[in-house]
């Protein structure tokens, strides 16, 4: 294991986007932790320099989607979760943006990114629910149900790190 001890924390913000037909959007990543790794993953990643969360969450949700937004229309963060894995430690705020359904569009994607998004898929809350421990960084569903279902936090819900590994489970694709 790597000492993290004294590191500041990667700080990286996240999209939670959910269509007209409450189904929401996944990334999927397949060989990237582990050769048999499989597992989903929500938009989003570091944040640089001097952006805000807002920016970084609306620039990657442009580099891994295709999708472009203003920073403003992302809101305020409905989630948090901070917590230390294999790499070190982070710290991610999420956010939820309504879309109408779209096509992904990987074109903008990092170099590094390249390997590691195999796919994505629009998944309902109780798909969600089904495969939220292989969902990277943490489990969204119940946030999910509940932001769904009209319920805005006034602050963000605070998301239990779970120590998430990426390599104890398959979680392919649905058909």
């Amino acid at each position: 294991m790597t000492d993290t001890a004294g590191t500041e924390p990667r700080r990286c913000a996240r999209v939670l986007v959910v269509d007209e037909r409450d189904r929401v959007l996944l990334l999927h990543s397949s060989g990237f932790v582990t050769p048999e790794s499989e597992f989903f993953v929500t938009i989003g990643g570091g944040i640089d320099g001097e952006e805000t969360a807002a920016e970084a969450a609306a620039r990657e949700l442009f580099e891994e989607t295709g999708l472009r937004v203003d920073p403003a229309a992302l809101g305020e963060p409905v989630g948090h979760t901070a917590g230390t894995w294999w790499i070190g430690p982070d710290d991610h705020v999420f956010f939820l943006l309504r879309v109408e359904r779209f096509a992904v569009d990987f074109a903008h994607l990092e170099a590094s990114e390249i390997g590691e998004l195999t796919g994505s898929m629009w998944l309902s809350i109780d798909e969600v629910k089904a495969v939220d421990d292989g969902i990277f960084p943490v489990p969204v569903a119940d946030l999910l149900k509940r932001l769904v279902g009209g319920d805005l936090p006034a602050a963000p819900v605070e998301l239990p790190w779970a120590n998430w590994r990426g390599d104890t489970k398959r979680f392919p694709l649905p058909e």
